[in-house]
């Protein structure tokens, strides 16, 4: 069993993959980039980057060709099913890795990385959570983010998949944060204006 998860989750453009890449960068350069081969629907896939390697923590994921880091939203994007992921965090184990750090938008709210789920390959797990609670901060990051005001799209903030998305995250944080009574992992909120270094600090409590 690997010793522990470490998760950035939640909405769209809240800043959680530029926390981690600020992170990263305080790393240097992995001992090595994680290449895995597994079995989906009768074929055989190599998913190149899956993760960069440092010493046993893995941190999920890979730079894009503009520098920024594409996390969860690529890794397990690509493994998709639940079956894939957790083959894959067999695998991690396999090879020695205890710590995985992860951060996501696109499923988020799965199953898999729910506690109860996660204490199968984990023995504890540290999620926070990035959320809006208001409509306006949402607007004003996704144009931002976008270049291109919501006036000019075909649908309204209301009806885009990101806000819908951010809803139902308040389900899965409710969720978790009871599902980790009890146990030595914690769910929490982190606030979207946080600073760009706040990731590095609080990963400096679990090398102690």
């Amino acid at each position: 069993m690997m010793h522990r998860f470490i998760a950035l989750l939640g909405a769209n453009a809240t800043g959680k993959s530029t926390r981690m890449n600020e992170y990263i960068k305080t790393l240097g350069d992995p001992d090595s980039v994680l290449d895995y081969h597994f079995h989906k629907n009768g074929e055989d896939i190599v998913l190149k980057s899956a993760g960069h390697i440092y010493g046993d923590m893995l941190i999920v994921g890979r730079h894009t060709r503009k520098g920024s880091w594409a996390g969860g939203d690529y890794t397990m994007g690509r493994l998709g099913s639940i079956v894939c992921i957790q083959e894959f965090f067999t695998h991690l184990d396999s090879i020695g890795i205890k710590t995985v750090v992860y951060e996501a938008f696109f499923g988020a709210a799965n199953s898999a990385y729910r506690p109860e789920q996660i204490h199968k390959y984990f023995e504890d797990s540290h999620c926070y959570w990035f959320l809006y609670d208001d409509i306006q901060d949402y607007i004003d990051r996704t144009s931002n983010r976008s270049g291109r005001p919501w006036a000019e799209r075909n649908k309204t903030p209301f009806d885009s998949a990101g806000w819908k998305g951010n809803l139902s995250f308040f389900k899965a944080f409710d969720k978790t944060t009871l599902e980790v009574v009890g146990t030595n992992s914690t769910v929490q909120r982190v606030s979207i204006n946080a600073p760009r270094d706040w990731f590095i600090d609080e990963m400096k409590k679990y090398s102690r």
